[in-house]
């Protein structure tokens, strides 16, 4: 669906997910830059992100006073659009075109939102921080040292056992 509000491509729903894609961008992107964003948003689509981040929700409203849960909420975030990224380069993207488009796209999206002020000023910082490291995973692709595919598997259950845990024994 196109979209004229200020957001960046993004996919929404969980059951019947909807790319919803901004007004105007596709005149600002190179056909192998449209593939390449496509193909990310594609990718949380087949890995059912939006049910991951609903889940995670659900986790944070019933424990929304520890810090433990919203720090990983913010990691789960960081390694859902790595994994993303990692496919899209993994299926023949040019990292180069890659990275550019991202940095296309956030600029858009930075410049029809920013207005002065403090709060966005520090927001700017921090998506600056984020969008740094991002481009520098992507241009570094084959440098990058990825989890072994027995650790990957081993980090939710023990996320598991650790949260049970916390619930079960006592405080002090």
């Amino acid at each position: 669906l196109i979209s004229a509000g200020r957001l960046e491509p993004g996919i929404f729903g969980i059951f019947r997910a909807v790319l919803l894609w901004p007004a105007g961008i596709s005149d600002q992107l190179g056909d192998a830059q449209l593939e390449a964003i496509m193909a990310h948003e594609v990718c949380h689509v087949r890995r059912r992100d939006n049910l991951a981040a609903a889940l995670h929700m659900l986790v944070e409203a019933v424990f929304w006073f520890h810090p433990l849960v919203w720090w990983l909420g913010a990691r789960l975030v960081d390694e859902r659009e790595k994994a993303c990224d990692e496919e899209v380069l993994r299926m023949g993207s040019e990292p180069a075109v890659y990275a550019e488009s991202i940095l296309k796209v956030a600029a858009r999206s930075i410049h029809k939102r920013w207005t002065p002020g403090g709060a966005h000023q520090l927001a700017l910082f921090s998506a600056k921080q984020i969008l740094e490291r991002r481009i520098e995973m992507i241009m570094n692709q084959d440098r990058v040292r990825t989890i072994a595919r027995q650790w990957r598997y081993l980090i939710l259950p023990v996320a598991m056992v650790a949260l049970i845990a916390w619930l079960l024994i006592p405080a002090g």
